[in-house]
């Protein structure tokens, strides 16, 4: 009895290894393949929108200085007041100051006594021509020495060349300044005087061009769209953020504006850029400029390395590296590995 039992054991575990060998040949079902959703490649020129954070700042900005040096008297504005074109900002102690004038009136003075001495004797013949024009050169060397000394004076206070605020005052009351040292940094504030600066990666720079137009979105006025047209590009680019300021003018001012707002800008280049973007579960390794996707080949996942450039919300920019028309594995992508068999399901 214990013999027939251990045969029928033995038998039953035989036919069930066979089966299990027969399922494991048996090829894959199509319930077996990943599920995959795929995207076609269309590698048309795009005027894609760049967006971009703009500030507003102003056009105009002075800083008055004194024409000569000293101590200064009096500062008569502060940080954060408004002043008007030809309003008193500061004045200097005028004590050397008016020495240098009362000096240059009294040897100009002498000058012409000693000219109308010279001329009398020159015309009773004591005096030579040469002396009698070298008085008269000294004569009006002293004269103009006087009227410098003049404009000296008429200069030695300070005056805002243009309406706006006051940002910041670099010198006070008592301090010694020298000839051309700012006083005062004022910024325009007429409407006239408001642009929007933004800082742009070089593609996107090299993309946009002095009349290309776009809007501005302000905080302090949200809902609103101000048209925007670009009125310059600058040459430079800033050492510590990789960016390079692009200005743009308002077709038509705000209600009001104050230095330091910031507004959302879309700015729509008309030179189009190569590339396309793609979903960014596209994606399954980024590293630098390059990454990998993998497309769809014969019922097949087939993986392909490109070259990327920006993100934008949640797509990526791919510059080169697949050819139009193919289809990119988006939704799955993360759980394929190279050559897998996959169902499309779009």
């Amino acid at each position: 009895m214990n013999h027939k039992l251990l045969t029928i054991i033995a038998l039953t575990t035989l036919i069930a290894c066979k089966k299990e060998a027969e399922v494991t040949s048996t090829p894959l079902s199509l319930s077996e393949k990943i599920t995959v959703h795929t995207t076609k490649v269309d590698s048309a020129a795009q005027n894609s929108v760049i967006e971009v954070l703009g500030i507003i700042t102003s056009e105009s900005e002075a800083k008055p200085a004194f024409k000569t040096g000293g101590v200064i008297n009096r500062t008569y504005v502060k940080e954060g007041d408004f002043v008007k074109k030809g309003q008193l900002l500061a004045t200097l102690i005028m004590s050397e100051i008016d020495a240098q004038v009362r000096q240059a009136e009294e040897g100009f003075q002498k000058a012409e006594r000693d000219l109308a001495r010279v001329k009398n004797l020159y015309a009773d013949s004591v005096a030579t021509l040469e002396q009698f024009q070298n008085a008269g050169t000294a004569s009006e060397v002293a004269k103009r020495t006087l009227e410098i000394a003049k404009f000296n004076r008429q200069y030695s206070e300070v005056r805002s060349p243009i309406n706006g605020k006051i940002v910041k005052q670099i010198l006070h009351d008592g301090e010694i300044t020298g000839p051309g040292t700012p006083v005062y940094a004022i910024m325009g504030t007429g409407n006239k005087d408001w642009k929007v600066v933004v800082g742009l990666i070089d593609r996107d720079w090299a993309r946009v061009n002095v009349g290309d137009r776009g809007f501005i979105t302000l905080d302090a006025y949200p809902g609103k769209k101000y048209d925007v047209v670009v009125s310059d590009k600058s040459q430079t680019g800033g050492s510590a953020s990789s960016r390079i300021d692009v200005e743009l003018k308002f077709d038509e001012f705000p209600p009001n504006l104050a230095a330091g707002l910031t507004g959302k800008v879309s700015l729509t280049p008309k030179k189009g850029e190569s590339g396309y973007f793609l979903p960014v579960e596209a994606f399954t390794y980024a590293n630098g400029r390059t990454a990998k996707v993998y497309v769809h080949e014969n019922g097949k996942a087939v993986e392909k390395t490109v070259m990327i450039g920006e993100i934008k919300g949640n797509k990526m920019r791919v510059l080169s590296g697949l050819d139009p028309g193919i289809e990119v594995i988006t939704t799955g992508a993360v759980y394929l590995e190279n050559g897998d068999s996959i169902i499309v399901k779009n």
